[in-house]
């Protein structure tokens, strides 16, 4: 395997720990937003160890809290656990977003030192032939 080649894993995932900042991102830029679900990142595994990949996915959380319609007018029943003249509220938890965050950022700081090392060594090389 060459030099750039062994870094293909770390690229790999700092491409999908930069998709789980965004996820995190759009959720907490969606906290106010009535109805809004928010989305998880779920990290896999490529074959051979060969690097991560990122799945999004809006999971089946629970509704979140129910307010009064502030227009004063009913809302009409559209599915289940739908209350009359009650909207629901975003079910984004800003606590369990920020660890997200914490984790997303500290996977990519992770990451980016065997980039930073490469690119050390391959300055050594370089400046060992001129």
């Amino acid at each position: 395997m060459s030099l750039i080649g062994a870094l293909y894993p770390s690229v790999t995932a700092l491409s999908a720990f930069g998709v789980g900042t965004q996820v995190v991102a759009h959720n907490l830029a969606n906290v106010a937003t009535d109805r809004f679900k928010a989305s998880r990142t779920l990290y896999e595994d490529l074959p051979n160890y060969s690097g991560v990949n990122a799945l999004t996915q809006k999971p089946a959380k629970p509704m979140g809290a129910l307010r009064p319609n502030p227009g004063g007018s009913p809302v009409e029943a559209a599915g289940p656990g739908v209350v009359s003249g009650f909207l629901e509220t975003s079910n984004t938890d800003v606590a369990m977003e920020m660890i997200g965050l914490i984790i997303n950022s500290r996977a990519y700081e992770a990451n980016i030192k065997p980039v930073k090392t490469t690119d050390e060594m391959l300055g050594t090389i370089i400046n060992l032939k001129v």
